[in-house]
């Protein structure tokens, strides 16, 4: 038995009744058999009529109801259904059977990726769309009860995982769309190609007058709309050119500019002091700016990230990853392989111990952590034991150690 399908027919005005009639053209090449409740939402005389006619036509339910969002509608089916059902827009074309597709997990449906909308001005997050989607009410509700934290509830109040909503992070709006909560909260299983083949949809079809004039290349979009209204059977297949549109709308977190402020106020050591730390070693040297500018690059990189994600812009972390090759195959580094490699293990290892205690609550790991902030200058001291033997190593190591601290420390000693 094939699950029932539930149309929520919304129409704002006359011109736009088109997108709430359509889907009944081809109802029933996608949904045969299936029993269909239409309800009309705050239907307005002009269109209750032709809506009941639509509904009539294909042997389906009609209702007219008080008007409620999109959201509501879905909340009180999911609610009060006790088997799998789909729910259905007005403005889509079915191509063939769909009836008889068969789905493991709570939701399934078209999968729209987070992309940079500009009708809203956010980044409109991926979800399942509901313009053809298939609900178990039953694993619904129970993904949900597992989903809500176990805590009392004048603390906590439960998320609405299915309305709309902007939520804002780290600067920027994200719009959670109809469901797509739900969707992040417990997952879904994403149509296939050959499924997204199955049917056309317009999108946006009861607003088209609110949303064309505010994207890109409107008028385009507008002229193509006519043209699959006109010629339904075109519309099979164009999922592809709906994805190369969400492509072109990609939002990418470039990040910020987070190594040239800090290289451009401190320029590593300057010339006379490497000159002499190096004994006057070219290769030493050109390797030591390597270092330096490496090392601040990785402790950049960790200080911006930001709820576990790093906002350094994309090119600067790859500069990164093409500085740490050409480093670590420096000429002077790998002629002095055996020496330096260990130490660039060692600083690895000190520093990942500095980032875990420098905020610790215990003071002694913190001041430990503290210290070892400046571990990058081990390496420069091994290299000035290389070019310089041990009496200028050791010349090197207190002058380096104290010039940092006193650095990176105000005068009463407090960490900056």
């Amino acid at each position: 038995m094939s699950s029932p399908v539930h149309i929520l027919a919304t129409c704002r005005k006359p011109e736009l009744l088109r997108m709430t009639t359509l889907v009944f053209d081809s109802l029933r090449v996608g949904f045969p058999t299936a029993a269909v409740t239409v309800t009309g939402n705050g239907l307005p005389d002009y269109a209750r009529a032709e809506l009941q006619d639509a509904a009539m036509k294909v042997g389906a339910q009609f209702f007219n109801e008080l008007e409620v969002t999109h959201a509501q509608w879905i909340r009180k089916l999911i609610e009060t259904e006790n088997e799998p059902f789909w729910i259905l827009d007005g403005d889509i074309i079915v191509y063939e059977s769909v009836e008889h597709w068969k789905f493991e997990t709570a939701l399934a449906g078209y999968r729209v990726p987070e992309w940079m909308d500009e009708y809203t001005g956010c980044i409109t997050r991926s979800r399942l769309h509901p313009s053809l989607l298939w609900i178990d009410p039953v694993k619904v509700r129970a993904a949900l009860a597992g989903f809500q934290p176990d805590v009392p509830t004048p603390v906590f109040a439960a998320t609405d995982l299915l309305s709309p909503i902007v939520i804002p992070f780290n600067g920027h709006k994200y719009f959670h769309d109809t469901t797509c909560l739900l969707y992040h909260a417990i997952g879904g299983t994403a149509f296939t190609n050959v499924q997204k083949n199955a049917y056309f949809h317009f999108h946006f079809g009861t607003v088209t007058d609110i949303v064309l004039p505010r994207i890109k290349e409107g008028v385009k979009y507008g002229e193509c709309r006519d043209y699959i209204l006109a010629h339904p059977e075109s519309g099979r297949g164009k999922w592809r050119k709906l994805e190369e549109c969400y492509a072109d709308r990609k939002f990418i977190n470039r990040g910020v500019d987070a190594i040239t402020p800090l290289v451009k106020k401190q320029h590593g050591l300057d010339a006379q002091c490497c000159h002499d730390l190096c004994c006057g070693n070219v290769a030493a040297m050109e390797f030591i700016g390597l270092w330096y500018h490496y090392c601040h690059g990785v402790d950049d990189l960790i200080d911006t990230a930001q709820d576990g994600r790093p906002i350094m812009h994309q090119e600067q972390m790859i500069h990164l990853f093409f500085l740490a090759a050409v480093l670590y195959n420096h000429k002077f580094f790998v002629a002095h392989r055996d020496i330096l490699y260990p130490i660039a293990l060692q600083t690895t290892n000190s520093y990942a111990d500095s980032v875990a205690w420098e905020n610790s609550s215990q003071a002694h790991l913190r001041t430990i952590g503290d210290v070892l902030r400046t571990c990058g200058n081990e390496m420069c001291i091994m290299v000035s034991l290389v070019c310089g033997g041990e009496a200028h190593m050791r010349k090197i190591s207190r002058w380096m150690k104290e010039r940092d601290w006193l650095e990176q420390h105000d005068e009463h000693g407090n960490p900056l």
